[in-house]
């Protein structure tokens, strides 16, 4: 029977975690609708007459990104409880740094002077990597979190030969933002954000061992990250 300590900290859980859906889902809501914004003016702002590659991968670019954080606040809204959780203030900073550092590139000032070619491969990367993940995030569905907790174990879609398959997208997309606004100080915030996905994802596997005894098994024969590689 649980301790009563145990009882109040789960209800203050529950009670808590209805205004972090509602203010996480409004963000992401917000956020999904300027992307959606610019998405749509800049593809109306094309030259169909002269029309360029890199401006229209650009334009699907960023109309995927809003589709992805469309995605995340729609779930934050129908999303499952957790059944277990890793406590420590911890793996909670590793997952928000690991979620949402890459947002400090956009502080940066692009550079102006990159190559059509690089332009049109930094494009390709960020669509390629949305598109992935929001196909993965339709498979997570309601077991989506950015902390490391335990709702559902998923197998299904992409999660069928990889662990991670939204982190190795958003990966994809990052390195796509990075060429972008390509300077030193760009990539010091890539490898710092990907060692804190590194970081997110021991923390999680942590809990989904602790939470599923089937997980041992899904770990033996998927890939953490890259198949055949890691």
């Amino acid at each position: 029977m649980p301790s009563p300590s145990s009882r109040q900290s789960t209800t203050l859980f529950k009670l808590l975690d209805i205004p972090i859906r509602v203010l996480l889902g409004l963000f992401f809501a917000f956020s999904a609708g300027i992307y959606f914004k610019n998405a749509i003016g800049g593809m109306a702002a094309l030259d169909w007459s002269q029309l360029r590659a890199a401006q229209l991968i650009d334009a699907f670019s960023i109309l995927a990104i809003g589709l992805y954080t469309f995605l995340i606040a729609c779930l934050y809204a129908i999303r499952l409880q957790p059944v277990n959780k890793f406590a420590g203030i911890i793996p909670a900073l590793t997952a928000i740094g690991g979620g949402f550092l890459v947002s400090a590139i956009l502080l940066l000032a692009p550079r102006a002077e990159l190559p059509l070619g690089w332009k049109i491969a930094a494009a390709a990367l960020i669509l390629t990597g949305n598109v992935f993940a929001a196909y993965a995030l339709s498979h997570l569905g309601r077991s989506f979190s950015i902390l490391p907790e335990g709702r559902k174990l998923v197998t299904a879609g992409p999660y069928r030969t990889i662990r991670h398959p939204l982190y190795a997208a958003e990966a994809v997309a990052t390195l796509g933002a990075m060429i972008n606004f390509l300077s030193v100080w760009a990539v010091i915030i890539v490898v710092v954000q990907l060692a804190l996905q590194l970081g997110r994802i021991h923390y999680e596997e942590k809990v989904l061992r602790a939470t599923f005894p089937e997980y041992a098994a899904y770990a033996k024969r998927t890939a953490r990250l890259i198949p055949g590689v890691y």
